[in-house]
């Protein structure tokens, strides 16, 4: 148990430490709602906000909470601010050889017929191509 206990707060300060680098810059508000949010989908391990707030745990009912954290998603400055803050950090990391694959893909939407940027996929977990 103490090990766990250990391992919990070494991650916790992690977090903590990397949402500082990341929130660098902004308001103390946006700073706590960016650590909740990191610690929240790390903890839950869900994005769904109730998920999220519950992790939270706050002495307030759970729609206030969740009040509070779409309101804060909403924030047209804190994508581009965290982007930066984020290609600041990972420039040491990055050489001229260094390569950069993101995979968009393997994400199916079965029975979605109406959203925009919908492609065929391989869905990774059964090898078919489904709509994407």
């Amino acid at each position: 148990m103490a090990t766990s206990a250990k391992t919990a707060g070494q991650i916790r300060s992690q977090i903590t430490r990397f949402s500082a680098k990341v929130s660098l810059g902004l308001d103390k508000p946006k700073r706590k709602f960016i650590h909740q949010m990191i610690y929240g989908i790390q903890a839950s391990r869900d994005v769904k906000l109730t998920s999220i707030a519950r992790t939270i745990d706050e002495d307030i009912p759970l729609i206030q909470t969740v009040t509070r954290l779409s309101g804060q998603i909403k924030s047209k400055d804190l994508t581009f601010k965290i982007g930066e803050r984020l290609i600041e950090e990972a420039k040491p990391f990055i050489q001229k050889d260094t390569v950069l694959a993101l995979d968009l893909s393997d994400i199916s939407k079965e029975y979605c017929e109406k959203q925009e940027g919908l492609a065929p996929v391989r869905d990774g977990s059964t090898g078919e191509i489904k709509d994407g």
